[in-house]
């Protein structure tokens, strides 16, 4: 007998849920009120990865160790980010969307105040990482809400929208975090990040209805968990289009990850100018997000994704031949970036959702499968791709173009492939279906 009770334990309390969860899927075509909640609760994970930063030599001073010491809290961050999100969709999928939002930002709200109160580096470097592993709910589970509540179009546009509000956060964060440091000390962020995930804590019990109804629920054991991240993977459509979305997102976040560099550097400005690089490109990755849904509707999802990948390629190969000699500065050296920030967000809505077609039953693990790429992304271009490309725009490019292109012919992999995939999905729904419906007439 379960120590833990759950709605299959107890038909009122399934109910009850079942009933919330109707609601939900009545809910009609996505708002902005859907779009604002769900990027709320979402934008943790940015936000608290670069709101710390403007505080790195304080941090640093206060433990008595270099900058390269507190950098590694954020490699550690990144980890327990990538790893988590491997499990907390398929946590989702067993215990409900909202009970596992919940539960991660109070967890979060933990780990904050203990590194406000964290007596030692090492300390520091433990409550990183438990930060990090409850952060990834939030990118994981609002993209399965999302999928379980909308399909096709509707839910492409969701998610636009939310990328519009989501892309605030790493522009937003470091800001905060450099007044919060100037005025009130570098411990003050971990209080405003405290409060943050607990308000989103709050929402996520309170306000946030449950999307996944009790009898689509799964079992969550660790070895069944593994042998379906086995047969998740085997589907070619599937991952195909993850590890395509995870190159797409490779070719912008490198900007990110070699700001320092490509700031100072590359666009010869000084520490207090990063906004020059940050803003257009968070402009751009907004716009693009929110011209998603109407491309979508002129063109279509394959079309869309095509031209638009093959966009990204051109944006990066005009930086390689363009970024050179007089227009190695500041401002032509964003031309390409900014492009490209543009027509990523504009076909990645659309790429996500797709990707999360092919598996009804488990939508939750998918979105962990594609979180885990895109944060694996992140990963590799700030451990092994910078200091290639150190010091030089057209190397930035370079990445760009072959993001682009790989991410182009693992399209084609896709189109090949997702007609046979989509038969499958409908056919483990069809027969899903039919197994709670023989029941009822036996009885």
């Amino acid at each position: 007998m379960s120590l833990v009770q759950t709605p299959a334990d107890d038909p009122k309390m399934a109910a009850e849920e079942d009933h919330e969860v109707a609601a939900a899927t009545k809910s009609g075509r996505p708002t902005a009120k859907d779009a604002a909640l769900l990027a709320f609760v979402s934008s943790i994970g940015p936000f608290a990865a670069n709101a710390y930063v403007p505080a790195f030599d304080e941090i640093g001073q206060h433990y008595g160790v270099g900058l390269v010491t507190v950098q590694q809290t954020l490699s550690i961050y990144l980890a327990a980010f990538a790893c988590t999100s491997l499990l907390i969709g398929a946590a989702s999928d067993a215990f409900g969307r909202k009970a596992v939002l919940a539960l991660s930002m109070t967890v979060f709200a933990v780990s904050s105040l203990g590194l406000l109160f964290a007596d030692s580096m090492e300390a520091f470097f433990i409550w990183r990482f438990v930060m990090g592993m409850a952060a990834a709910a939030g990118p994981v589970v609002t993209q399965a809400i999302v999928r379980d509540r909308w399909s096709g179009g509707d839910a492409a546009k969701i998610i636009a929208l939310i990328a519009v509000i989501f892309g605030l956060a790493p522009a937003l964060a470091p800001v905060v975090g450099g007044e919060l440091t100037v005025h009130l000390g570098w411990r003050s962020i971990f209080i405003f990040l405290a409060v943050l995930s607990a308000a989103m804590a709050f929402c996520s019990a309170c306000v946030l209805k449950e999307s996944l109804p009790s009898e689509r629920r799964v079992s969550f054991r660790p070895w069944a968990t593994l042998l379906r991240y086995g047969e998740v993977l085997k589907v070619p459509a599937f991952t195909s289009g993850v590890v395509a979305h995870g190159f797409i997102f490779l070719g912008l976040i490198v900007y990110s990850a070699g700001a320092a560099d490509f700031v100072l550097n590359v666009m010869g400005l000084g520490v207090d100018e990063f906004g020059w690089l940050m803003i257009p490109m968070v402009v751009a990755g907004m716009t693009g997000s929110w011209a998603c849904s109407h491309l979508l509707a002129m063109f279509g999802q394959n079309r869309l994704l095509f031209w638009g990948v093959g966009f990204l390629a051109a944006s990066g190969l005009f930086g390689v031949v363009f970024d050179h000699g007089p227009f190695a500065v500041f401002p032509w050296v964003l031309l390409a970036p900014v492009v490209y920030n543009f027509a990523a967000a504009a076909v990645r809505p659309a790429l996500n959702v797709m990707n999360l077609d092919y598996f009804p039953k488990s939508r939750g693990l998918a979105a962990s499968v594609q979180q885990f790429f895109q944060t694996g992304a992140f990963a590799v271009s700030s451990a092994l791709l910078i200091p290639i490309v150190l010091g030089e725009a057209w190397k930035y490019a370079a990445v760009m173009l072959g993001s682009g292109l790989i991410a182009l012919v693992l399209l084609l992999v896709v189109r090949r492939t997702r007609p046979a995939a989509l038969a499958a999905a409908e056919a483990e729904e069809l027969a899903e279906d039919e197994l709670r419906i023989k029941p009822t007439k036996l009885s």
